[in-house]
């Protein structure tokens, strides 16, 4: 009885495997290098940071180590880049696709030696953001109207704006399944990059502190997916900079496009048709109690419980898988 209970729960845990984290560099689609040799390696391995129900070993949003993920270790190399370069950070341990519903954001930070540079205290700026591609239906807002679903990679293009010399690049996927419950989880991970041959002299734009760029109350990382909402009228973090580009819109309403941020344009204005409103939208900004999607006059689907564990996995470390184990058995 007792082995087949922990063969279950072996199975349960493998599901996490839908977790996940990035250790390579793309280029145009094209993998370069090995496997954290221009992302640094960090101790989270595929396990999300989350406000609340945190994973046994992970941290918060409020760590130190929100910048670059738990223990960071730079890498020996930097890669050198250009503007209009399309550099993917791609998952780790085999992953296949992120399928996870919500957005995705790109930060940069300049530093004098990306090899070397602390990531803490310094100055971010959004440069990519990647919403919702495909119009539909309450549905769909929980799994495919997202940009970055089944894709392998949180990609963007370098912006021209930036002025050339070494950067970290700080790629990060939100995943929205839990949020009605607080329990939004975050997937990132920080690239080293030098930027060349731009002629840019400063970055635009507003910059923002990581940790702090995120409050646990934010509506953005507490939105509900479980009622009848078509779109994701919030933003996390600040707006995207001039020159920096926008993936998708709120609805989806504009389809896979992409939109460079021009002049003081923001990641909240983005070029795209106004959303209608559903008729059971949310009327205020508060996250729905702990655990619970939001009523409404139509059945809804129930909402996933506690730390859901996603969709279908991709291939993990054992390591970690067994350590998942260990902690829902402890539950």
């Amino acid at each position: 009885m007792k082995t087949t209970y922990v063969s279950a729960i072996l199975g349960l845990a493998s599901s996490v495997c839908a977790h996940y984290t990035f250790d390579k560099l793309t280029v145009g689609g094209t993998e370069e290098g090995a496997p954290n040799e221009y992302i640094r390696k960090h101790d989270n391995g595929y396990m999300p940071t989350k406000f609340k129900g945190i994973p046994d070993g992970s941290i918060s949003p409020n760590d130190k180590d929100f910048t670059c993920n738990k223990n960071s270790v730079a890498s020996a190399k930097v890669f050198k880049v250009k503007a209009g370069d399309e550099i993917g950070l791609k998952q780790a341990f085999g992953g296949t696709g992120m399928e996870h519903p919500g957005p995705i954001q790109v930060y940069a930070a300049a530093v004098d030696d990306a090899a070397t540079a602390s990531p803490s205290d310094l100055d971010w700026y959004k440069i990519h953001q990647a919403k919702i591609c495909k119009a539909g239906n309450a549905e769909s807002l929980r799994s495919t109207a997202w940009c970055s679903w089944s894709e392998d990679s949180v990609h963007f293009k370098v912006p021209s704006t930036l002025p050339d010399g070494q950067y970290l690049i700080r790629g990060e996927h939100i995943a929205l399944h839990g949020a009605h419950g607080g329990e939004a989880e975050f997937y990132y991970a920080c690239a080293q990059m030098e930027v060349t041959g731009n002629s840019a002299s400063s970055i635009p734009g507003t910059s923002v502190k990581i940790p702090g760029v995120y409050k646990q109350d934010d509506p953005a990382v507490n939105f509900s997916l479980w009622g009848s909402s078509t779109s994701y009228d919030v933003t996390p973090g600040p707006d995207v900079i001039p020159g920096g580009t926008i993936r998708g819109s709120a609805d989806g309403a504009s389809g896979d496009v992409v939109e460079t941020v021009e002049g003081g344009a923001s990641s909240g204005s983005a070029p795209a048709p106004t959303p209608e409103a559903s008729n059971n939208e949310p009327t205020n900004n508060q996250a729905p109690t702990d655990n619970q999607a939001p009523t409404n006059n139509q059945p809804q689907p129930e909402a996933p419980q506690g730390n859901s564990a996603g969709n279908n996995g991709a291939g993990c470390d054992s390591t970690y898988v067994r350590r998942h184990a260990r902690d829902i058995v402890r539950a």
